[in-house]
């Protein structure tokens, strides 16, 4: 009887996870990514925010040229000039990092390639081979004692980073090791090198911060523009009604990255929300959309920010058979800017 009780259980598990599975199918999800769009994310992998990646990954393929353009721009150290410094160095970068690191894997995927494409060439390299202490490459660099009394049991490299505007306070040592004796060594310095990372001493860092709302209104006159990249989240539920499949769409605009436009003492914020379907056939079978407009006091704005208080707004829309495409999209008439985003729906 018992074990009857356990197959019927095992049963019942197994088709709750199979009705899940086909369920999660019959759902809404995001469309997926063309191999152009996906080589362009696995290249500057390093460097994208992570709300970047989130807009990149949600908006439709014929939008993305403007990200990828608007991408390189927002880290241009001298957009005076005609050429993009950052972007230049980076794909230098990582051209290099592929050709001096490769072991086993394309060479900018590994741990020594992601560090030179972020923080560059380093100042010195000390190397041990396996049993080794380590030897001097530049005749100025002086190791630390624990590196040039200890031993290593596997071939190790130090790299050296003395010079680096602000972003560390002295010099930084990173150490690879190479574990398996295959040319791939890991970086094992617990140091965090994150996005905000890739500088060089040649011109300033690029401005990140502009790209971090904090909570608070900035006064030193700089535009509102600057401050947060523009975004928004959109959830969809499909159910099944008496008279066909329903969407139910939600959408919702953090007031922390909208555009602000100051008046006397108030501050406005203004937007047009939309939505459409568009069939298998690449019909529009429906559409709705309203503007959004909010005046509110310096107390007010920074309030919502603090609260983290969003727009919101909810359509339900009628799906015909098929797979059908769901497009949405805020203009920020302040900024300027429209986001659009698609999202895959399957009607009964």
């Amino acid at each position: 009887m018992k074990k009857m009780s356990t197959a019927i259980k095992l049963t019942i598990c197994l088709s709750l996870c199979l009705l899940l599975v086909y369920c999660a199918s019959k759902g809404p999800g995001k469309v997926s990514l063309d191999p152009e769009s996906q080589k362009f994310l696995d290249y500057i992998g390093y460097v994208i925010l992570p709300v970047e990646e989130k807009i990149f990954r949600e908006m439709p393929p014929e939008d993305r040229g403007d990200f990828i353009r608007d991408f390189w721009a927002r880290r241009d150290p001298d957009p005076s000039t005609p050429i993009n410094e950052f972007r230049q160095s980076y794909y230098t970068r990582l051209a290099t990092a592929d050709k001096a690191f490769r072991a086993g894997k394309p060479g900018w995927k590994t741990d020594r390639g992601r560090i030179y494409i972020l923080l560059g060439q380093p100042t010195n390299i000390l190397r041990k081979a396996m049993g080794d202490v380590p030897y001097e490459e530049n005749k100025y660099v002086k190791a630390s004692t624990l590196e040039t009394g200890t031993l290593t049991e596997r071939p190790t490299e130090i790299w050296v980073y003395d010079n680096y505007p602000e972003i560390f306070s002295g010099p930084l040592r990173l150490v690879f090791v190479d574990f398996h004796g295959t040319g791939e060594y890991k970086l094992t310095t617990n140091v965090e090198i994150t996005p905000f990372s890739m500088a060089a001493p040649t011109w300033d860092e690029p401005d990140m911060a502009k790209y971090q709302w904090q909570g608070e209104i900035e006064m030193d006159g700089r535009g509102y523009e600057a401050l947060a990249i523009f975004d928004y989240d959109v959830s969809l539920e499909i159910e099944e009604g008496k008279a066909g499949c329903l969407v139910s769409l939600s959408i919702n605009v953090p007031y922390s990255r909208v555009g602000i436009r100051q008046e006397g003492e108030n501050y406005i914020c203004d937007l047009m929300i939309s939505a459409e379907v568009i069939d298998s056939q690449n019909l529009r079978v429906s559409q709705k959309g309203e503007p959004f407009s909010r005046t509110l006091s310096k107390n007010q704005l920074k309030r919502m920010i603090k609260n983290k208080a969003q727009i919101h707004k909810e359509w339900d829309f009628s799906l015909p058979p098929g797979r059908n495409l769901v497009y949405v999209s805020v203009t920020d008439s302040v900024r300027g800017k429209k986001l659009r985003k698609l999202f895959n729906a399957e009607g009964e």
